[in-house]
């Protein structure tokens, strides 16, 4: 790997945070197919910026290796997280089950969409603000920081990522495997999207449709 330079990581995380910035708020849904275009200048910017690094899929946690060490502890700190909506759920009789049909692929959907955006967190942001910020915990909690930022105005949304953000950061400095916190923590979605009151979560929509999520929902607290 390459020494790290300050100037080149700090409009490298400029760029993707523009890009992600300016597709929630601006040109989400705007012309055909701008999700996939979002999509790969969003792994655009991530591959070229490890390239000039030299930095390769190990280093970055794309690796087999440590996938049942890292499965192990990320379970031991998400699982519990993944139950509580559970029962919450079961107290206020929110819990909405889906259709058999959808039960497979949403979860693997939700695995996949996880995965990407661990990818974004650990692999790109987190690597690039220990190129800039000293010590261990600056790094995470920069980087948790903007995971949380993509999610607003979503109250609920962001505190939870911030949360989650500092989680998967403090585990992949640890065991860094990025298959195994984008599974555990893709699931995550998948049980409050489906036990928590909608009033609450806006559907885990962020940017403008955070605010049409909340028009939808805002008859009352309720599934």
């Amino acid at each position: 790997m390459k020494p790290a330079r300050p100037a080149a990581a700090t409009i490298e995380i400029a760029a993707m945070t523009a890009l992600l910035l300016s597709y929630i708020w601006l040109w989400e849904d705007g012309f055909a197919g701008d999700f996939y275009v979002c999509v790969l200048l969003y792994f655009a910017i991530g591959v070229a910026s490890h390239l000039r690094r030299g930095e390769t899929a190990r280093e970055i946690g794309l690796r087999v290796d440590n996938l049942g060490a890292a499965t192990r502890r990320a379970l031991a700190f998400v699982g519990p997280l993944i139950l509580i909506p559970p029962l919450v759920g079961l107290v206020l009789d929110t819990i909405r089950v889906p259709q058999p049909s959808y039960v497979v692929p949403g979860i693997l959907w939700r695995i996949a969409w996880g995965t990407m955006q661990q990818y974004g967190l650990l692999c790109f942001f987190y690597r690039r603000l220990q190129e800039l910020l000293p010590g261990a915990w600056p790094p995470i909690l920069a980087a948790a920081g903007l995971f949380a930022l993509f999610h607003l105005p979503n109250p609920f949304l962001t505190a939870v990522t911030l949360g989650a953000g500092i989680l998967s950061c403090w585990l992949y400095r640890r065991v860094p495997n990025l298959w195994a916190l984008g599974a555990t923590h893709g699931l995550l979605p998948v049980s409050i999207s489906r036990c928590l009151p909608t009033s609450v979560t806006a559907h885990l929509r962020a940017g403008p449709g955070y605010l049409e999520a909340v028009r939808e929902v805002s008859g009352g607290f309720g599934p």
